[in-house]
């Protein structure tokens, strides 16, 4: 099999520079470009994408230190090794400067013929593994995407099974409690769902999740849609899936309880739903209606399934939980840990 050569950006303004190191890299087997301004060899990194670019420093127009920067940031070509060089430009700001703007490594001119070769070997070991890496972790993504794909199908497959069971009951409650199972079940295929859409298929962006959950929720609802306000303020965190899972259940039968419950005598129904970060470095998870408070509830209410899954949840999340009742309102507010979330967003 061929082996095709790296391909190689010589970049400098000086011919002479130029032409010497461009001659020892091509007698080393590499294939090289070559280009004298900043403006010119920004444009072959994105045309040709070279695994490696040698950049001097000083540069008409753009100088080197500024399009290694532009290199190193932009997503399409951030992949793309730098070796700064100069002959000038030595001094330690120097150095720091252009490897704190991305570089690679810096080489201080002139440079011997071995030691050049060395190095530039040494760096484009280093993208080829970063390149298997990368791929590597495309794969895993792709993978996990597709687990949550099937996670999702088959959880939606159970809320139908449940659903037609339910049509056999004549009982009300029992068909009440089958439909609540079922909500249950829907809040944990949304998570998977939405981890197979995401570019992170390991966490969920909680901001989006919550308020789609409490739309559907409310749509679901028994109460009039026109008459129920639920607002959500949840800050931009990602939760992994061990944490967004109990999560997600946690505001799904807070939420469903008192869309049941808290009914007013008006028929105005407002139910506050926010996930926020709190000094102390936890997250804060609450919600909050303007019905009728425990006073008004039965003990079965109080006590019921519902109750005790928000309990267990919150011992899952290392968390505690707070309640808050009166005439005009009931409020719960959870607290516990940030460990293991992330701000993380395409692109960043």
């Amino acid at each position: 099999m061929q082996v095709v050569p790296d391909t190689i950006l010589n970049v400098d303004d000086d011919d002479a520079a130029l032409y010497a190191t461009s001659r020892i890299l091509r007698r080393a087997g590499f294939t090289v470009l070559e280009a004298k301004t900043g403006e010119e060899a920004l444009e072959i990194v994105r045309r040709e994408r070279p695994p490696l670019v040698l950049l001097d420093i000083n540069l008409p127009g753009i100088d080197g230190i500024e399009v290694c920067r532009r290199i190193k940031g932009d997503p399409e070509t951030s992949s793309t090794i730098v070796l700064q060089m100069s002959a000038t430009s030595i001094e330690l700001r120097d150095r720091v400067g252009a490897l704190e703007a991305g570089a690679d490594s810096f080489l201080v001119e002139p440079v011997e013929q071995e030691e050049l070769e060395a190095v530039v070997r040494a760096l484009l070991r280093l993208h080829r593994s970063e390149s298997t890496l990368r791929a590597m972790l495309e794969e895993r993504n792709l993978l996990l995407r597709e687990i949550n794909h099937r996670i999702k199908n088959s959880l939606q497959l159970v809320t139908s099974i449940l659903n037609l069971q339910s049509q056999e009951f004549t009982d009300p409650q029992a068909r009440e409690r089958f439909q609540h199972a079922v909500s249950r079940v829907m809040a944990i295929a949304s998570v998977h769902e939405r981890l197979y859409q995401d570019d992170d298929p390991m966490t969920v962006a909680m901001d989006e999740y919550i308020s789609s959950l409490c739309v559907g929720l409310s749509n679901a609802s028994i109460l009039d849609p026109g008459k129920t306000t639920i607002t959500v303020q949840v800050e931009r965190v990602r939760l992994p899936t061990e944490v967004a899972v109990p999560v997600a259940l946690i505001v799904n039968e807070l939420v469903t309880n008192s869309l049941k419950y808290a009914q007013t005598p008006n028929d105005q129904n407002v139910i506050n739903v926010s996930l926020v970060r709190i000094p102390s470095g936890e997250l804060r998870l609450s919600t909050s209606d303007n019905g009728r408070g425990i006073q008004g509830s039965t003990k079965a209410e109080q006590s019921g399934l519902g109750r005790r899954l928000v309990d267990t949840f919150v011992r899952q999340l290392s968390g505690r939980i707070k309640t808050h009742s009166s005439s005009t309102g009931y409020e719960v507010e959870i607290i516990f840990p940030e460990q293991a979330t992330s701000a993380w967003r395409p692109g960043s």
